[in-house]
């Protein structure tokens, strides 16, 4: 695998880790039809703080797919991932607080490989140990009770496509 398609998937990996914060609720119709956006809730701390995720991880996914910036604009960016994710840990309901825990721990250790490495993302992508805790079945699950609490509270987050 080349050096752009690893950028690429660790930026994919970086957004994943960003508790898919952007999915939003569908619901579908009981005759079949297609399904449609669910309403917006009222947005909570912890939905605020989500959409502030994402739209923190956004400029650190391009800088990694274009292959890094100055030490500077990586710091900063990664910096205000590290502020998006306390934000969305302080507001965390206590149904999926350790959950966010899990999820944050993990972007973390994602954040401290990428300084490590100047931002190359190809030399984070290719780091068995990393990728061994990424890959845990335990932070998968939690991923995936994030998610779900995003998508039944949160609704559609903006800016994320879904």
């Amino acid at each position: 695998m080349g050096l752009v398609p690893r950028a690429t998937m660790l930026a994919a990996t970086l957004v994943a880790c960003a508790f898919a914060a952007g999915c939003g609720g569908s619901v579908a119709d009981a005759d079949g039809r297609e399904p449609t956006r669910a309403a917006p809730p009222a947005s909570s701390p912890f939905c605020v703080a989500a959409q502030q995720n994402v739209a923190a991880v956004r400029p650190l996914s391009a800088l990694i797919t274009r292959g890094g910036g100055s030490p500077e604009e990586l710091t900063n960016t990664i910096d205000g991932v590290r502020r998006a994710g306390a934000a969305m840990l302080n507001s965390a309901p206590d149904e999926i607080h350790d959950d966010v825990q899990l999820t944050v721990d993990s972007m973390g250790l994602q954040l401290d490989a990428l300084l490590a490495n100047g931002g190359n993302g190809a030399a984070v992508a290719r780091d068995p140990q990393l990728n061994a805790r990424l890959a845990a079945p335990e932070l998968a699950a939690a991923r995936e009770r994030v998610q779900a609490y995003v998508n039944e509270n949160c609704g559609a987050l903006p800016g994320t496509g879904r």
